[in-house]
């Protein structure tokens, strides 16, 4: 069962979140990209960050990005969406409700969205040194983890993990090849209930590793853009994090 055929209000909502990101900006693969650097600037291991649909022009994803860059992995979170990401500035006015997500979804095609992720990998690994590459994918962003984690032709990925993926289809998902790991919220109108028992179905009849985490009384998008002044869901946000970086520390580290 494929998840929700199109990507709605969930998808675009949120809470711009503080802070002041610490990376770069720089073409890679002829792709601007934003890079944060582990401390020890070592290249060896990656991070690929397939971000939700405001890009890396949301502070919340550099944010995130500095955070995997903390432990240890080089993050480079390319621009899938070629200078159109939706607004940010959407999350403070209330602009949302107008806002044709579909419109934008329909410029944004796998075919265009493929091409930027593959142009991305071969430059951080021609470009950059990078030797091993986990990939993490949230909202919009999951979908293409599940793409370039194929059986037989993984893309360059090692491992990937997702939260709260949106549009994914049943094909991705039967013809994953690699580690796997899945952060899924209790109340998600695109990974439903429904959605994540026909995954389990089919992740069982593989023999790739996988797992998947239900985060309860959490919401579409709350691993990047969840209220962090709530205790419960901040802890979920950062228990997620945390998943994809013991993901990462097994299947990608090498």
């Amino acid at each position: 069962m494929a998840s929700s055929a199109s990507m709605g209000a969930c998808c675009i909502g949120g809470i711009k979140h503080e802070g002041e990101s610490i990376g770069e900006y720089k073409d890679v693969g002829g792709i601007k990209s934003y890079i944060s650097y582990p401390e020890n600037k070592s290249t060896k291991n990656a991070v690929l960050y397939l971000p939700d649909a405001f890009g890396f022009e949301l502070v919340n994803n550099r944010l995130l990005a500095d955070d995997f860059a903390r432990a240890g992995y080089l993050t480079i979170i390319p621009d899938i969406f070629a200078n159109k990401p939706v607004p940010f500035e959407l999350l403070d006015n209330g602009g949302m409700a107008t806002f044709d997500i579909m419109a934008w979804v329909g410029s944004h095609p796998p075919e265009k969205v493929d091409k930027i992720i593959e142009a991305s990998i071969k430059g951080i690994k021609e470009e950059l040194g990078v030797e091993n590459i986990g990939a993490v994918g949230y909202c919009f962003g999951g979908r293409y983890v599940l793409r370039f984690l194929k059986e037989g032709e993984n893309g360059g990925i090692d491992a990937g993990f997702v939260a709260h993926p949106s549009v994914v289809q049943t094909s991705e998902m039967e013809e994953l090849g690699g580690a796997l790991s899945i952060a899924a919220p209790e109340n998600d109108q695109q990974l439903t209930p429904a959605v994540r028992h026909a995954w389990e179905e089919i992740l069982l009849k593989k023999s790739n590793p996988y797992q998947i985490v239900l985060y309860g009384d959490c919401e579409h998008g709350f691993a990047v853009r969840t209220d962090l002044k709530d205790r419960k869901k901040k802890f979920a946000k950062e228990s997620a994090y945390v998943q994809a970086v013991r993901w990462f520390d097994e299947w990608v580290k090498k």
